[in-house]
């Protein structure tokens, strides 16, 4: 049985036509698959706290008065579905000053409304948010 030993260059290298590393297949084998995984990740972080088929929109808000303050929305839904969302109110320091659940009925897909909010003091904005299936 022989053994050889690794040849050393006058330099006390190793030999040069030695192959070390991962090479080019190997490099670009490793950056394909951190971009497939990082493209995975981004994916599902998207879609993290968002219900499939489910959208909701706030236009405009109006605030009338110390205690009340106009919301006009949209939800989108699928048309058999009905969904609930949470209209709310928010002050400066963005602390919920008023808020009511209101329902979107199966039958249709977009549903607009506009509707009143009863504040506890000055809103100085009003959103929809937390729609989910009912």
């Amino acid at each position: 049985m022989a053994t050889s030993a690794p040849q050393i260059d006058k330099a006390g290298g190793h030999d040069p036509h030695e192959r070390r590393g991962l090479g080019l297949a190997g490099w670009i084998v490793c950056g394909t698959l951190a971009l497939l995984f990082a493209g995975g990740w981004a994916v599902i972080y998207s879609h993290v706290g968002q219900t499939p088929g489910i959208s909701s929109q706030t236009y405009t808000w109006n605030v009338r008065s110390d205690q009340r303050v106009e919301v006009s929305y949209m939800i989108s839904k699928p048309k058999g579905d009905t969904v609930r969302c949470t209209l709310q109110a928010y002050d400066t320091g963005f602390a919920t000053v008023g808020q009511r659940e209101v329902v979107a009925p199966a039958g249709v897909e977009t549903y607009n409304r506009m509707d009143a909010l009863t504040t506890t003091r000055k809103a100085t904005g009003a959103q929809v948010k937390d729609c989910r299936k009912a």
